[in-house]
């Protein structure tokens, strides 16, 4: 297999995986802010605004961070054997903590502080708040659509 198709193949697994982790994400973090009494309901258009946003950071952090080799090592550390049902719950945890943790940030900062003008505390405490929570979402959603993406993406890359 090329290093070209490889590239393809990644490139194509990150686009699809950030669909259903950052359409949960988008979600579950404004449902959190109604829950929590921060804002009075749920807002389709902050929902809309939030969406491309966290898709772009999304999909810059899955190109740009290695964490899926860094969940492989992970979980090899901890004596999982590869294609295991405990490697790959390992792994999993390695990459949703990256992603789940950077995209807490950068959209915490981009609605609290850059939308609503928020203090600078105010996104540290809504990213304490908030990340445990986010993080067994995107979790589980990552972990079931995880397979059918890399599939498709394999299929889109033509190196299956």
């Amino acid at each position: 297999m090329s290093l070209k198709k490889i590239n393809q193949e990644k490139l194509w697994n990150v686009l699809l995986i950030n669909l259903p982790i950052t359409l949960v994400l988008c979600l579950f973090a404004q449902l959190l802010s109604v829950l929590e009494g921060k804002v009075a309901g749920f807002s389709v258009g902050q929902f809309l605004l939030n969406l491309p946003v966290a898709y772009l950071a999304a999909t810059v952090i899955g190109l740009a961070l290695p964490s899926v080799p860094w969940g492989m090592r992970f979980a090899a550390r901890c004596g999982a054997k590869p294609e295991s049902l405990s490697y790959v719950l390992l792994v999993n945890v390695v990459v949703n903590t990256v992603y789940t943790l950077l995209l807490s940030v950068i959209m915490t900062f981009v609605n609290v502080s850059l939308l609503a003008h928020g203090p600078l505390i105010a996104v540290v405490f809504g990213i304490l708040t908030n990340f445990i929570p986010l993080w067994f979402a995107c979790y589980l959603v990552s972990f079931f659509s995880a397979p059918l993406c890399r599939k498709l993406a394999s299929r889109l890359a033509g190196t299956r």
